[in-house]
């Protein structure tokens, strides 16, 4: 977007220039190089310094290590670097024109040996830690995600670390947040493993009570390995920030990667970061159209930014930028009108220029748009007064933001959201404002699509546990309110892994999403079923007519179960244990609502019956 946006003033330079000469210059001569235009330009790039760029003309290849086996985020796929950081490394390599080696390990262990003896210079993913700090240096994080505790499915919920420091936790070893955990706890008893998969299939023979991890990473091996048996039980309240880690003995190479990684822009992040949830989450998703479109948006960015790019790796910036400032009108003309984005210049709050895709995105031909008497026609009313402020600003040299989102309103009356881009110019001796427009439906779209599979089960479409604790919080703070009664109900499927051992994986699915549908139908708007994991469920009831009403519901599940489920040929029976827990009577917090339910439908298990004890 910002090499769009400094070819575009290019543009503008040249044609007001051009006007201006035109009597006075020859036309084979072309335009006159500019040395405080030309600086101008050059600052738009990373801004390294002449050691730094020295330093990369010299070094061509930075040895990586990385984790073999941590998908998402970084794997080692057929001697190949694989996953999300090897996305965000294939971008630091296009901006600094150097080559990244692979040097392959076979485990995290190896690989932070590696590293610490001086045969690698960076890990593209790593977390800072004290024990680190001796022989690395770290980036910016550009990734940070949670902690979470998985356990396997009988075991209740837990709502803090504390609870569990008895019992024998698993952790991979070598992991940042490993050495974190025997600092702060030390009592903790803490066995390693080499991989996730070794920790989880340990967990499942119950050799461990729980097993930490990022969500991320454990929510990947229990959809593809261990659906039937783990669930995820817990969070813990810290984070996982990662970065780049720089061997610590190599300082210009960690300022330089430092810059590239903080020039990665928001959108090409939530890009990188919807890639790859959307493969992990939700095989459906289409992600072909998304890329089409994307690389739609990104031909004349990507154009320019190689060019850019060429400067760096050559070291022939000027070379290249007075080339380009002597380029004819109709040149540069034919790049803004084949622009991806709209391109609007505003001058006292008229439009003088537009090209031809924001004629499209407004739905006005080219002579109509020149005609408004202001550009408020084209912004959505709601944000008129922070638009027209915002350009104001700006003409005033005051503090404005250069980039933000608005609302855009086409002349049928569709309202859209744009991401704005605005710089203060000249236009024919005067000031005015250069705007470029990207329309962001498809990214708004993709974002909500990510959310929704953030806070809902891939199988049902149910709410999952962290949406289920966002409404039961909610529920609480009214209920403590109003003194009203509330209750949480935990039902479990009596004998589903026999389902799954004797029909299949798939006739589990199809009785998971039975059971979800016949429950559903007995819920009222306000209350909420969300499935915790496996085949158990949560019901928050908001309002409930005490122990009766209670009662009432689970009467209403068993007869719902009762008629067997129909999957083609197949007929499977399916009952269900329910327990629960009352505001205020059995708790008043969401922790202990929860772990009372949970426990009262073992009761109700142990006692092979289906109602309330």
């Amino acid at each position: 977007m910002l090499n769009l946006i400094h070819i575009v003033i290019l543009f503008v330079l040249l044609q007001t220039s051009l006007t201006f000469a035109q009597n006075s210059i020859d036309s084979a001569s072309g335009r006159p190089i500019n040395s405080e235009e030309t600086r101008d330009v050059t600052a738009s790039l990373l801004e390294l310094t002449n050691e730094e760029i020295a330093y990369l003309a010299q070094k061509k290849t930075i040895k990586i290590c990385v984790d073999p086996g941590w998908m998402p985020f970084e794997a080692v796929s057929n001697n190949k670097h694989v996953g999300m950081s090897a996305d965000y490394l294939d971008l630091v390599a296009q901006r600094l024109g150097v080559n990244f080696q692979l040097v392959p390990t076979e485990s995290w262990p190896e690989t932070l040996e590696k590293v610490k003896s001086r045969k690698c210079d960076i890990l593209p993913l790593a977390m800072a830690t004290p024990g680190r700090k001796t022989y690395l240096n770290f980036t910016t994080p550009y990734i940070v995600i949670p902690l979470v505790i998985a356990t396997t499915k009988e075991k209740p919920f837990i709502a803090d670390l504390t609870d569990v420091l008895h019992h024998r936790m698993g952790l991979v070893k070598g992991y940042a947040f490993t050495e974190f955990l025997r600092m702060e706890y030390p009592e903790m008893d803490i066995t390693e493993f080499d991989t996730i998969y070794d920790g989880l299939a340990a967990l499942e023979k119950n050799e461990i009570y729980g097993f930490i991890d990022n969500l991320t990473t454990i929510s990947y091996e229990i959809t593809h390995y261990f659906s039937s048996s783990i669930k995820i039980s817990g969070r813990i309240n810290r984070n996982w920030e990662l970065g780049i880690a720089v061997r610590n003995d190599d300082p210009v190479l960690l300022h330089i990667l430092d810059k590239a990684v903080k020039s990665i822009g928001s959108n090409t992040v939530q890009e990188i970061h919807s890639k790859w949830i959307a493969v992990t989450y939700e095989h459906r998703f289409d992600s072909s159209l998304f890329w089409k479109v994307a690389a739609a948006a990104g031909v004349v960015g990507f154009l320019f930014l190689s060019r850019y790019r060429k400067v760096n790796r050559f070291n022939k910036t000027l070379q290249n930028l007075n080339m380009r400032l002597k380029e004819s009108e109709e040149s540069f003309r034919g790049l803004v009108d084949n622009a991806h984005e709209g391109i609007i210049v505003v001058q006292n709050k008229r439009l003088v220029f537009v090209n031809p895709r924001a004629c499209e995105m407004t739905g006005y031909d080219h002579d109509t748009l020149l005609k408004l008497d202001s550009f408020l026609p084209l912004i959505a009313p709601e944000a008129r007064e922070t638009m027209m402020a915002n350009h104001l600003k700006r003409l005033a040299g005051k503090a404005s933001p250069v980039r933000y989102e608005s609302q855009f309103l086409k002349r049928d009356g569709t309202v859209y959201p744009i991401e704005l881009t605005g710089v203060l110019i000249r236009w024919k001796n005067n000031l005015a404002t250069l705007n470029i427009l990207s329309d962001i439906s498809e990214r708004k779209a993709s974002e909500d699509a990510v959310r929704f599979m953030a806070l809902h089960d891939n199988l049902t479409r149910l709410p999952n546990r962290y949406l289920l604790m966002e409404r039961l919080e909610q529920s609480l703070a009214q209920s403590r309110r109003s003194r009203q009664p509330m209750a949480v109900l935990f039902m479990d499927l009596d004998g589903f892994k026999q389902v799954n051992d004797t029909y299949g994986h798939d006739v589990g699915d199809k009785l998971l999403l039975g059971v979800a549908q016949r429950v559903q139908q007995l819920m009222r708007d306000s209350d909420t079923l969300a499935r915790m994991g496996g085949d158990e469920f949560v019901i928050l009831l908001s309002q409930v007519d005490g122990l009766s009403g209670v009662e009432t519901l689970i009467s209403r599940i068993n007869e719902a179960l009762q008629t067997p489920f129909q999957f083609d040929s197949l007929e499977v029976k399916s009952r269900a244990s329910v327990g629960f827990s009352l505001f205020p009577e059995n708790g008043e917090t969401a922790e202990e609502l929860l772990r009372v339910s949970d426990q009262s439908m073992y009761v109700v298990k142990q006692k092979g019956r289906s109602k309330p004890i």
